[in-house]
């Protein structure tokens, strides 16, 4: 621990406002906008095989890191270190290890590295894995084995399960059984911790963001076995204009559900934790199985 303490301290003497800003916009890379962007990009574009496995292996490594901090539950290095220089905490959300915004970045990034096997690729993908987690030992919001404990999980998540859902994916009959039982089941969980939230029966910092993970990852296999049984669209289809079109359409309906829906709830007082959940679940849903079927009436997918 003292160790991590003097890894912390020394990483606060270097913070001034250039590299604050600088590191701010590099740990975006493990936030949830960006990296839905990206994952999103190549299912809706570039392959939506590839999408799936990359989509998956990311959400399901988001769902092992939230298990892993409501057993673990460390505190965060500012609980610890008295006066420590701790930058964009808002984003730190639940307790310490693992690193969150490393465990999604090295999820997505190294899965990424796998479905597309280029060497310069993969390089770029290393760097960013490695600044995201100096990133957040910089901004002294996790302590250093938390990065690693991230690090392992998005990799693992990667080499494990990418694969794996690849070869599910060519298997379409299965495939869909398959994501409506864990669609299912996961929306009974999420639904269930809600409710707990609510009622206080259970620690809010150790479940509220596993909640979270819970139902962006039954909305995203419901909505999958929804699209894939109605209509199978071809990501690799369309000129570069109509992949920007829906794209872009595709993300504004994902920021009108990620910020839209929350101040909706509170202006009718029914904001709580179920109905936070329900925005991710939504999300989930929404790329994954609805929006390209209202994409296919507007013909920005065949």
């Amino acid at each position: 621990m003292e160790i991590q303490k003097q890894i912390l301290l020394f990483f606060a003497s270097l913070h001034n406002g250039f590299l604050d800003a600088l590191v701010q916009l590099i740990t975006a890379f493990g936030e949830e906008g960006l990296l839905i962007a990206f994952v999103v990009y190549i299912f809706w574009n570039v392959n939506k095989k590839k999408g799936f496995g990359v989509c998956m292996s990311l959400l399901s490594a988001s769902t092992v890191m939230g298990i892993a901090k409501a057993i673990i539950r460390f505190p965060r290095p500012w609980m610890v270190i008295d006066g420590l220089d701790s930058v964009r905490m808002s984003t730190a959300t639940g307790y310490s290890f693992p690193s969150g915004h490393t465990t999604n970045c090295s999820a997505t990034f190294s899965s990424i590295s796998r479905a597309f096997k280029k060497k310069w690729l993969s390089r770029v993908c290393a760097v960013v894995i490695l600044l995201v987690g100096l990133s957040r030992m910089y901004l002294c919001v996790h302590w250093p084995l938390d990065v690693v404990g991230g690090l392992l999980i998005g990799c693992g998540a990667s080499v494990l399960l990418y694969d794996l859902f690849s070869s599910m994916y060519d298997n379409k009959e299965k495939s869909i059984k398959i994501m409506i039982i864990l669609g299912l089941v996961m929306t009974v969980i999420w639904v269930v911790i809600g409710i707990l939230l609510n009622g206080e029966k259970v620690d809010y910092m150790a479940f509220e963001d596993l909640n979270l993970a819970f139902a962006i990852l039954s909305g995203a296999c419901l909505g999958y076995a929804l699209e894939r049984s109605r209509f199978d669209f071809d990501a690799e289809s369309g000129s570069l204009k109509t992949k920007i079109i829906r794209f872009v359409i595709g993300m504004v309906g994902v920021v009108l559900i990620l910020e839209g829906l929350k101040p909706l709830f509170v202006a009718v007082g029914i904001y709580n934790s179920v109905t936070r959940a329900l925005r991710y679940f939504l999300i989930g849903f929404w790329a994954c199985g609805v929006y390209p079927l209202l994409g296919r009436k507007l013909k920005l997918f065949v």
